[in-house]
């Protein structure tokens, strides 16, 4: 019987030293991945989310305009239309949900991105220009 209460002693010392290491118990959170590119760092769902959203639109547009050489100009648009996605997903760095968003608005906007960065251009190069063309 005493050796019993010894086995038993002996099997509780090292569960009471482990016990009394743990300082205190932690909760582990999850942080989402960060990837970096080029120096920009950038948040790995959100920018798989929107990069896909934006090539899914992009060829859901393409499939709907059958054109014949339509694809001459549909992989540049398209690769424009990504480049401009990943660019303001790592400058916002937004949420997987908005980064959807953005990467679908993008793609639907397609060659007119090329209008937007014009005016934008225009702007920056003369503040005072007027936004329309001239009436003549």
């Amino acid at each position: 019987m005493i050796w019993r209460a010894g086995a038993t002693m002996g099997a509780a010392v090292p569960v009471a030293n482990a016990l009394a290491a743990d300082v205190g118990a932690t909760i582990q959170t999850s942080q989402p991945t960060v990837w970096h590119f080029l120096g920009y760092p950038f948040e790995a769902g959100s920018m798989i989310a929107g990069l896909c959203a934006c090539l899914a639109v992009r060829f859901y547009v393409s499939q709907t305009d059958r054109v014949a050489h339509r694809w001459t100009v549909d992989v540049p648009v398209s690769a424009l239309t990504l480049m401009f996605t990943a660019g303001a997903i790592a400058s916002q760095r937004p949420g997987p949900l908005m980064a959807l968003m953005l990467g679908t608005g993008m793609g639907a906007i397609g060659a007119g991105i090329i209008n937007i960065a014009m005016k934008w251009v225009r702007r920056m190069i003369d503040p005072n220009a007027a936004e329309d063309k001239p009436a003549g």
